[in-house]
C-alpha cells in the first residue's frame, strides 16, 4: 500500500498568497502565487497517485481478489472520491465548501473499484462501483487487495445505490468467505454498518431516515456485480488506447480466478 501525502482544505486571508502542497505520490506538488478577490475564499486538496485511480489498475487480481482504490478511511468523515473524468482522489464540494460527512467517522475504510462502471442506461450513477472495506484503517489513495462477501443493498431518496461489501486481505475479516461466515465470527458487524449507512444522512422534513436498506445480499452477488461493472466500463471505455484485448468472442480479457463465475460460485 501506498501512504500518501493528505493537506487539510486551506484558506487564506484576504489578499495574502495561497501555499500549500498536495499530495503527489511520494512527492508534493507546490501551488503558490495566488491571490484571491474578496469573497473568494480557496479550497484545494486534490491527490495524484503513480496511476490514473480511475483507469490505471486492474478490477481483478490473478489470484481472485479484487482491488479496492480508498477514498475515506475508516474512522474519518472528509468526503474524498475518484474523479472519473481526471483520474485524481479530490475532495467533494458542496455548495461552494468541502463536504465532511456530519456523523460519527465511517465505520469501514470507503472506496471504490477501478475499471468498473454503473451505466446510467442501467439505471446507475455513471460512476465506479462502490465499495465498503472491512479491515484496519487504510490511507486515502491506497490500492489494496480485497476479497468480496456481500451486498448492502441501499435506498437513496427512491434510487438503487448499493455497496459491495469485501474483507481485506490479510486482515482478520480473511477468513470469512460469505456474510454467514461473517455473522458467525464477527457478530454485530452488519448492524453496524446497516446502521451507520441509512443513519448518516439524517432524516426529510416528514422525520423519516434518508437511506433505507433492505438488508445485505449473499456473495454470489457481489461476485456478479462487480463482473458486471467490470465488462460494462471495457465494453463503454472512450478512448481506444485504454481498451483491453478481446478474446475470440469478442469480450475484453480480463483477469478472472478460473473458480469464479459471472453470476457467483
Amino acid at each position: 500500500m501506498r501512504k500518501m501525502m493528505l493537506e487539510k482544505p486551506i484558506a487564506t486571508a484576504l489578499g495574502l498568497g495561497l501555499a500549500l502542497s498536495v499530495g503527489w505520490g511520494f512527492a508534493t506538488l507546490p501551488l503558490s502565487g495566488a491571490e484571491t478577490a474578496p469573497g473568494v475564499t480557496p479550497h484545494v486538496s486534490v491527490l495524484k497517485g503513480e496511476k490514473n485511480f480511475f483507469t490505471g489498475y486492474d478490477t481483478h487480481n490473478l489470484d481472485g481478489t479484487v482491488n479496492v482504490v480508498i477514498e475515506i478511511p475508516a474512522g474519518t468523515t472528509a468526503k474524498y472520491e475518484v474523479s472519473i473524468k481526471t483520474g485524481l482522489i479530490e475532495l467533494e464540494q458542496k455548495n461552494g465548501a468541502p463536504r465532511f460527512v456530519q456523523y460519527l467517522g465511517y465505520p469501514c475504510n470507503y472506496g471504490n473499484i477501478p475499471r468498473t462502471i454503473l451505466l446510467k442506461e442501467k439505471g446507475g450513477d455513471g460512476d465506479p462501483l462502490d465499495v465498503l472495506v472491512l479491515g484496519a484503517s487504510v490511507p486515502t489513495g491506497s490500492v489494496v487487495k480485497t476479497r468480496p462477501l456481500g451486498v448492502l443493498s441501499l435506498i437513496d431518496g427512491g434510487e438503487i445505490d448499493d455497496k459491495v461489501l469485501v474483507a481485506l486481505e490479510n486482515s482478520p475479516f480473511a477468513s470469512c468467505r460469505s456474510m454467514e461466515d461473517l455473522e458467525a465470527k464477527f457478530p454485530g458487524v452488519t448492524t453496524i454498518l446497516k446502521t451507520w449507512f441509512t443513519s448518516y444522512k439524517g432524516r426529510d422534513k416528514k422525520g423519516n431516515l434518508i437511506l433505507s436498506s433492505t438488508g445485505f445480499k449473499g456473495r454470489a452477488e457481489a461476485i456478479r456485480l462487480i463482473g458486471d461493472s467490470a465488462l460494462d466500463y471495457e465494453r463503454s471505455v472512450i478512448t481506444e488506447a485504454d481498451k483491453r484485448a478481446l478474446d475470440e468472442k469478442g469480450n475484453p480479457r480480463l483477469y478472472r480466478w478460473p473458480g469464479a463465475k459471472n453470476l457467483g460460485e
